[in-house]
């Protein structure tokens, strides 16, 4: 008989439209060969009966825990985030820990299991919960000390650098509080894996990078006219904030050479950019896309023009699992084995980035030596293969 889990994420994992979405759904595939699975997740609304579907067979039993509706409005936004402030808890712990949905995870933590395995760091206040006896696990994704670090660094407005110190001291105390209860921490990067060891013992923690599927290489003919492609979800912040980068400072820099030049931004919430990006006729708005094949692959290159978060990115595993070539900031390219030059193209100012896509447009060799080169990356360092294996290490060693 396999040990009973109990896995707990914060968002339902499907359909999978984002990087911790992908690796949710990859971890239950790969744990549900190990365990009988009782899946905990968090919603404003019952998934659909296709979408529930969709995590089998790996799943056993799965509990939807009620979240209360929230207004997306900016202004109503802010006033969450102020009361939160006010009573110094970061935004999606204070989310996932409404007082329905806690008592309700609390007491299934109460119930029993021979694992209780989380993700986020926003659930990381339930170890408190967690019964003695039952291995505890906590998958961090990413460092939110750091993350609301960065944002403060950047912020524009007083009170939006005093909101981002708030959290970032509330995130930081948070993770000094729990992570050392977790029997195993995760980190998806050495660099994220560093930052964890600050509040917790760093014999605790272990490396599962973010992974992919590696099919055989095929690094697939672009399109007659050039084209560049960017996905991710446009309501985090990190997100949007590169691709208005990419539009006010490197954009015109390639149109005033490339005219015909195209630009796919592929990605929920695209309201959110603004009318003047929304109106480029040559940019093209996808809006969520059940795959994103129909764009990754006849697209000439792959851009990354990120400045803010942690963790790794999936955009640049699934462009080297495709093949194409890629141009990233040294922030978007954070975390992973990434070579200026041979399996990537490195820029941090405008003029650099615009400069890599014109070079790389040019150059149809180089494009398809760095593509050829970040799929092997992958299949080296981030096939769903290998991340099997390292679960498989981190089971027979906890």
């Amino acid at each position: 008989m396999k040990p009973r889990m109990l896995f707990v994420s914060a968002e339902f994992p499907g359909p999978p439209t984002s990087g911790g979405l992908l690796r949710t759904s990859f971890l239950l595939r790969c744990l549900g060969r190990h365990f009988d699975i009782h899946f905990v997740t968090f919603a404003e609304g019952e998934p659909s009966p296709g979408a529930l579907a969709g995590i089998q067979p790996p799943v056993g039993k799965t509990t939807v825990l009620p979240l209360e509706p929230h207004r997306r409005e900016p202004l109503a936004r802010y006033a969450r985030n102020l009361g939160r402030a006010l009573r110094f808890v970061p935004p999606l712990v204070d989310r996932f820990a409404e007082p329905e949905a806690r008592r309700a995870l609390e007491a299934l933590l109460a119930a029993g299991a021979d694992w209780v395995w989380l993700e986020h760091l926003w659930l990381a206040p339930y170890a408190a919960s967690i019964p003695a006896g039952a291995t505890a696990v906590l998958d961090a994704h990413n460092v939110e000390s750091e993350y609301y670090r960065q944002l403060r660094c950047t912020a524009r407005r007083p009170f939006e650098w005093m909101g981002y110190y708030i959290f970032e001291q509330a995130a930081s105390r948070i993770e000094q509080r729990y992570l050392p209860r977790f029997d195993r921490v995760i980190a998806v990067s050495e660099e994220d894996r560093q930052r964890l060891a600050r509040a917790c013992p760093a014999a605790r923690i272990v490396v599962l990078p973010n992974a992919v599927r590696c099919r055989d290489c095929r690094v697939s003919s672009p399109a007659s006219k050039p084209s560049l492609y960017f996905a991710g979800r446009l309501d985090y912040l990190p997100n949007r904030e590169g691709v208005l980068w990419f539009y006010q400072r490197v954009w015109p820099l390639v149109r005033s050479r490339l005219p015909e030049v195209k630009w796919f931004v592929v990605g929920g919430s695209p309201e959110l950019l603004g009318p003047a990006l929304r109106r480029d006729p040559g940019i093209v708005l996808t809006g969520q896309v059940e795959s994103i094949e129909p764009y990754l692959h006849p697209s000439t290159l792959v851009v990354v023009p990120i400045a803010l978060g942690g963790g790794t990115r999936f955009k640049i595993l699934e462009a080297w699992a495709a093949g194409k070539a890629v141009v990233s900031t040294a922030k978007g390219a954070e975390g992973l084995a990434a070579r200026h030059g041979e399996n990537i193209w490195l820029a941090n100012t405008p003029e650099g980035f615009g400069q890599a896509i014109l070079h790389l447009l040019s150059d149809p060799e180089l494009c398809a030596r760095l593509g050829q080169n970040g799929w092997e990356t992958v299949r080296e360092h981030y096939s769903w293969e290998r991340l099997e294996e390292r679960i498989e290490t981190l089971i027979l060693q906890t």
